[in-house]
């Protein structure tokens, strides 16, 4: 906390007073010298507990998180501006907002109408859907973080610290910090969560805003995730129309939750005042993902909608059962020992939530990789000779990954980022399997693709379509696989996606001579995987 009042950050940035406590940080009142403006900085307090090496991971990740978020720009986004160190603590330094935070308004105004809640669930969805397009998850969407300004926007604060919160505490200390009742049931579980995990959040949100209450409440934190772990939520009394559609929205499962775009159809016509029907299958359009591959990243796609219902939107849930009396909601930011492995609240997977959290921790640490590989290096010149008989077994690097070509014919092995600007090597692993469950999460069925591949003579852009993942054994630490397929059915291109420790590795196998014969197109791409896999577990 600075001392002076007048202390400057970084030379440009001059403190001027506290505006409260956000998270894990105080947010202070600022004026940048540099552009004569105010801006609002949060200073981000790295818990006590983590070691002098611990520390500087933390604030090296915990910047490199919040510079990520500062490249996404939604009118729904607060803005940051700058990203930087001061006393051995991250500083993020946002756009100064003036009005109130969701939580303050239904407070002081009581609960709101259903129409007035849909419009704003819009908007949130909106600017979360754009974060999950950038490989970026919220992680605690709750009334205090939507922020109502006093020129009419409906702003999300708190990207970009919110996954550091939730590591440097469920993983390091055993703590849950946050608010119990906006927390997903997979991640109070322990598990890593997804942009699902935010739609739940969401959901819980507007919930509060309807009814004056998150869906689970109790007399302690301890009770609420309890409830949230075995218990379907209370259904709503004064949502109307928009009740099925939260009760959709949090169901205990991610896989039974609406698809992003599904939900916004659906709070769409509550807002409008219509009683929410489940929307039309559309297929989802990609963009460019780099000059000879166009095709979308999958781990931040949204999934086109899988049904027509002609009945009203009902609950896919359990039928509700009976809760116990309200108590006091967990305040914001409270800090709460997590379950035992001996609590009867256990996950219904049948681990407990100690374990959980111990398989957590135990990915926290161990990385493999601190140093780039190079790839060109990794499989031998007769698995070349195999794969792509024409090829030079020396391959043609291309960025931190590597390519071996022949007309009508190629593998590649690419190691991916999270930002472009960065390696994707010498990460942790707790970032990287996470980035690795965001890419299955993305993965979609029936979705047309765009892609071309002119070292090895497909130099038109070619429309197809992706055929679902599967997932994928003996690969890595975890795979999956995905294949291109014509409209003869015929697999075009077969890719692979593996996770070793702290690095994920996408193989793309392509053989023009093999499109009739689907399963030595699947093997090629298999084989390249385990070779690679297999060669970078012997890397010391």
């Amino acid at each position: 906390m600075p001392e002076d009042p007048e202390e400057r950050i970084a030379g440009r940035y001059r403190v001027l007073a506290a505006l409260g406590h956000g998270g894990m940080g105080t947010i202070w009142l600022a004026h940048d010298d540099l552009l004569d403006r105010e801006v609002a900085i949060k200073e981000v307090r790295l818990p006590e507990s983590l070691s002098a090496a611990e520390r500087a991971e933390a604030l090296q990740r915990s910047m490199r998180e919040a510079m990520a978020a500062a490249q996404v720009r939604h009118p729904n986004i607060i803005t940051i501006h700058d990203v930087l160190a001061h006393n051995g603590m991250p500083w993020i330094v946002m756009e100064l907002l003036k009005g109130r935070d969701l939580k303050d308004a239904t407070a002081a105004e009581g609960p709101w109408a259903p129409e007035r809640v849909a419009a704003l669930g819009l908007q949130v969805l909106d600017a979360l859907s754009t974060a999950h397009a950038h490989g970026i998850q919220h992680r605690d969407v709750k009334p205090a973080n939507v922020f109502l300004t006093d020129d009419g926007r409906v702003v999300l604060t708190d990207f970009g610290i919110a996954r550091l919160e939730d590591q440097a505490t469920i993983t390091e200390s055993g703590l849950l910090i946050g608010s119990p009742g906006y927390i997903a049931p997979e991640r109070l579980r322990g598990e890593r969560g997804g942009p699902g995990s935010d739609l739940w959040s969401l959901a819980a949100t507007l919930y509060a805003a309807v009814e004056g209450e998150a869906p689970y409440v109790g007399t302690s934190p301890m009770a609420v995730i309890r409830d949230a772990l075995t218990m379907p939520p209370r259904p709503p009394a004064r949502a109307g129309n928009l009740g099925p559609v939260l009760m959709t929205m949090l169901a205990r499962e991610p896989h039974q939750r609406p698809e992003p775009r599904a939900a916004a159809y659906l709070l769409r016509q509550v807002a409008e005042g219509r009683q929410a029907m489940a929307p039309l299958p559309t297929p989802r359009r990609k963009g460019n993902r780099r000059p000879n591959l166009i095709w979308a990243g999958l781990a931040v796609a949204v999934s086109a909608v899988a049904a027509l219902i002609a009945l009203p939107l009902r609950s896919t849930q359990d039928p509700p059962q009976p809760m116990p009396d309200a108590g006091a909601l967990a305040s914001a930011s409270t800090s709460v020992p997590m379950p035992s492995a001996t609590t009867s609240a256990a996950p219904s997977t049948g681990q407990s939530i100690g374990q959980s959290i111990g398989q957590s921790t135990a990915q926290s640490t161990g990385a493999k990789f601190t140093v780039p590989v190079d790839l060109c290096t990794i499989m031998t010149p007769a698995q070349v000779r195999l794969l792509v008989p024409n090829a030079s077994p020396k391959g043609k690097r291309d960025d931190e990954g590597c390519e071996w070509t022949a007309r009508g014919n190629g593998v590649g092995v690419e190691p991916l980022k999270t930002d472009p600007s960065e390696s994707a090597w010498g990460r942790g692993v707790d970032e990287v399997a996470e980035q690795f469950v965001n890419r299955l999460n993305g993965a979609e069925t029936g979705s047309p693709i765009i892609w071309n591949w002119p070292d090895i003579g497909l130099e038109k852009a070619i429309r197809q379509e992706l055929k679902g993942y599967q997932k994928v054994t003996g690969i890595g630490d975890e795979a999956f696989s995905y294949e291109f397929v014509n409209p003869q059915g015929q697999v075009q291109r077969h890719d692979i996606v593996f996770r070793l420790s702290n690095i994920v590795i996408e193989i793309r196998y392509v053989d023009v001579s093999k499109v009739h014969d689907n399963e030595a197109l699947r093997k090629g791409a298999r084989d390249a995987a385990r070779w690679v896999a297999a060669a970078l577990g012997r890397q010391e």
